[in-house]
């Protein structure tokens, strides 16, 4: 009798957090202490799972890869930006998916999504045709087969949308139970039963397509997957893993599925430590000699649905209307408040579709007369954005182009398919989720739509912003009952298209520092000051220069210059303008240095405007970290100032200020000040040597200081260090068969311990792991190394490992 199966599918997705002019996702200071919530939910969530604890009695005894054991899908955006910020993680999804093929009998647990998580049955038949073509496309690029199954943002799918899915090799799809309407067995002439919200989630079901086709559909156990993600089932994995088991074991039928879909940020975002939870259940399924964990693949291969189904009109996941949570102010929603609507999604869509149809048209008219299909060539772009360089570009032109393209035309294309990609990206679901226009997710809908038109304008296009912002005025928000979608695009949007020129100031500005080279490639550009000349005055500092820039999507090269008056301080005044081909660099600085060395700010400002009339861009067009990195230069020599002077002050009255504790009266305040900063300073330019051998010392000393003195220290940089130094330890010294290796990282978990110091100790887990395996297996190659240093096995006793 066939064994009954479990499936655990994860939908893994964040929207694109890009700044559409520069490629990078910029600060986020909400997702402190990360840089932003990519990062934040990558190490939270994406590498929690890659790297899953497994405890037996309270101690670290498997680290594992979830994805080797659950369905999943990525968000193709989101890969994109791993694969770039955290390569790490984005390997481990990969290796992870190709060890499922192999132990899945050929059936990986990765399964496609559509590109841009918009909603499939709201675009466009062109759109949703590209949507599909680019989500497989990338799928087979990073995951190298054709992937069996898709999802579909917010499960939301129509009778089209299926079917071009399975018009482009897709076999099966994953929605909610609610979505089926009716179903019948396969045999002809058997009536259809209504579904009324009740369908039998644990066989697959054939839904057949106008031209003959189908694709399977796999509801899941709506109830189940509500508890997972909402109702605390995460808080106890081992008894998250029983309930799949009871439900498998007692199935009628044999044969049967057990299986949930939910968003993959539960285990481990949502949920702390969800991604444990998520382990333990897993191996709780996998101790049963009673069930078959699989995916869906591997479970289609060996079971045919048996039964046909037809859905809902509109249905998704997410929306009790079908699709009106992304165009009408149906009642759903996230994060509202008493009195709010969400009458602005309406009018953000009606703008967003009247702008979409005018782009369309300005991509087919300034490219039918140089490509064979430009709406083909869309479809195939995708494979220029995964494989960049010219010769991917050279390809892509050779098979779409009715002739041979000049430089010009080339760039031409580029950018209009650029465009595409933009106005795409407009329709990202996230922007109509939430409770109101003015929320992060919107807004940024909003800056992909900005930068089209942008775009768009270089080709001719006029009027496309002010048309847009008519339908924007409707939109008002709900935090500020005087402002509305256009007020909210003006100021937050607008700003933000300083773009290459804002790349162009902050090169100068750092470079003008000497905190960047001439040449580099920085937010997606080649940045090349070619001719550039200093002078200061003082604290006064003129920069001219002439720079060369190409970007790296587009191809188009633009030759700028440059002026940089530079006050002093943070009062940076950069003025920036295409080469004016009329003079010279040597006319232009001849007239400018002259002007500055008469030392009349007032008189300079004035001739700079002469020759640069479109205004200055200053301090704060730099980026948050670029910002950070200046002033750390700009208060580098007053903070030495300061340095002497509190350790001058604290070694001169040392000794008076230890007799003062001695009596038993009270260290002046003052005077703890100046001892706290000696003390602080001491111990954060500790253990940056991993050859060091007097740094425990000094730690140790300095501590017993500050706790006679009654100073607590900011350990915030030490604790950095050391967990630094533990790593490469970890993996400079003990991988060479350092002898003291292993003893020298006891001394300073010992010393964490005593002083009751926490680190982040995350990471030093993940690379002590190889050699806690190796320990208890003499066959491993490392088992000798292991076992012949006496400090690893309390160094995993340290570190929480099961021995």
């Amino acid at each position: 009798m066939p064994l009954n199966h479990i499936c655990i599918h994860a939908h893994f997705y964040q929207p694109p957090r890009e700044n559409p002019w520069l490629g990078e996702v910029e600060k986020e200071v909400s997702a402190a202490p990360f840089h932003d919530w990519n990062q934040r939910i990558t190490r939270e969530c994406y590498a929690a799972n890659a790297l899953a604890r497994v405890f037996k009695d309270g101690k670290i005894c498997k680290i594992v890869s979830n994805y080797e054991k659950i369905s999943f899908n990525f968000g193709p955006t989101l890969l994109s930006w791993m694969e770039r910020d955290e390569p790490e993680t984005y390997k481990a999804i990969i290796e992870s998916d190709k060890k499922s093929v192999s132990k899945r009998s050929g059936h990986g647990n990765a399964i496609a999504q559509v590109y841009n998580h918009s909603i499939m049955p709201l675009n466009s038949e062109r759109d949703m045709e590209t949507q599909i073509v680019w989500g497989i496309t990338d799928f087979e690029h990073r995951f190298g087969r054709m992937p069996e199954g898709i999802w579909f943002a917010e499960t939301a799918v129509d009778r089209h949308s299926l079917a071009v899915a399975s018009k482009h090799g897709i076999k099966f799809t994953i929605l909610a139970p609610a979505q089926a309407k009716s179903f019948r067995p396969l045999a002809d002439g058997s009536e259809w039963t209504e579904a009324n919200g009740n369908i039998d989630t644990t066989c697959p079901y054939l839904y057949r397509l106008d031209d003959g086709s189908s694709i399977t559909i796999f509801f899941y156990d709506g109830a189940l997957a509500h508890s997972v993600a909402f109702d605390g089932s995460l808080f106890d994995g081992e008894a998250l893993g029983k309930t799949f088991l009871s439900k498998a074991v007692n199935c009628e039928k044999s044969g049967r599925l057990v299986h949930i879909a939910t968003d993959g940020e539960s285990f481990g975002h949502h949920h702390r430590f969800g991604e444990m939870a998520l382990a333990y259940a897993v191996k709780t399924v996998e101790e049963s000699d009673e069930v078959k964990l699989t995916n869906y693949g591997e479970y289609l291969a060996e079971f045919s649905p048996v039964t046909e189904v037809e859905i809902q009109s509109e249905s998704s996941w997410s929306c009790a209307h079908g699709f009106e949570r992304w165009k009408s102010d149906c009642g759903c929603s996230t994060g509202a408040r008493d009195g709010w609507t969400q009458e602005w999604r309406a009018p953000l869509r009606t703008a967003f579709e009247n702008l979409k149809e005018k782009l369309d048209l300005v991509f087919e008219t300034n490219l039918s007369p140089l490509l064979k299909s430009p709406w083909d060539a869309r479809n195939g772009y995708v494979k220029v954005k995964l494989e960049t360089g010219k010769e991917s570009v050279k390809r892509f032109i050779g098979l779409h182009a009715k002739r041979e393209l000049s430089v010009k035309e080339t760039t031409a294309v580029l950018k209009l398919m650029e465009m595409q990609t933009e106005a795409m990206k407009m329709f990202t679901s996230c922007g109509w989720f939430f409770a109101d226009i003015s929320g992060l997710e919107s807004t940024q809908i909003m800056k992909y739509a900005a930068k089209a038109i942008d775009i768009a304008e270089a080709f001719g296009a006029a009027n496309l912003e002010e048309e847009m912002l008519t339908e924007l005025e409707k939109a008002k928000s709900n935090t500020d009952k005087n402002k509305s979608g256009a007020d909210i695009y003006i100021s937050k949007v607008r700003p933000l298209r300083l773009g290459r020129n804002r790349i162009i100031a902050r090169t100068v500005m750092l470079n003008s520092l000497e905190l960047e080279k001439d040449s580099l490639k920085v937010f997606g550009h080649d940045i090349d000051i070619f001719q550039k000349w200093i002078d200061k005055r003082g604290d006064t500092m003129l920069a001219l220069g002439r720079v060369r820039v190409s970007c790296l999507t587009t191809m188009e090269e633009n030759e700028f210059e440059y002026c940089l008056l530079h006050f002093g301080g943070h009062d940076f005044n950069c003025s920036i303008q295409p080469v004016d081909e009329r003079r010279s660099f040597d006319e232009l600085k001849e007239e400018l240095v002259t002007a500055f060395r008469k030392d009349s700010v007032p008189g300079m400002i004035e001739e700079v405007k002469k020759y640069f009339p479109g205004g200055f861009l200053t301090f704060e067009a730099l980026f948050d970290d670029d910002r950070k990195k200046v002033m750390e230069l700009l208060v580098g020599k007053p903070l030495e100032q300061v340095s002497d002077a509190y350790r001058h002050l604290f070694e001169k009255n040392r000794k008076l200020m230890n007799y003062f504790l001695d009596i038993g009266v009270p260290v002046p305040e003052e005077f703890k000040v100046a001892a706290r900063y000696v003390f602080e300073k001491r111990v954060s330019s500790l253990f940056l040597d991993i050859n060091s051998e007097k740094d425990h010392e000094v730690l140790k000393r300095n501590l017993e200081y500050a706790k006679k003195w009654g100073i607590r220290l900011g350990l915030g940089k030490t604790k950095a260090n050391l967990s630094a130094y533990l790593l490469k330890r970890l993996d400079e010294k003990c991988c060479q068969e350092d002898e003291n290796c292993a003893e020298a990282m006891v001394n300073s978990a010992m010393l964490l311990k005593e002083h009751k110091i926490s680190i982040d100790s995350w990471e030093i887990e993940n690379n002590l792991y190889p050699f806690y395996l190796a320990y208890h297996d003499s066959t491993d190659k490392d088992y000798q190394l292991a076992v012949s240093q006496k400090g690893f096995r309390l160094l995993f006793q340290l570190f929480n490992f099961y021995i």
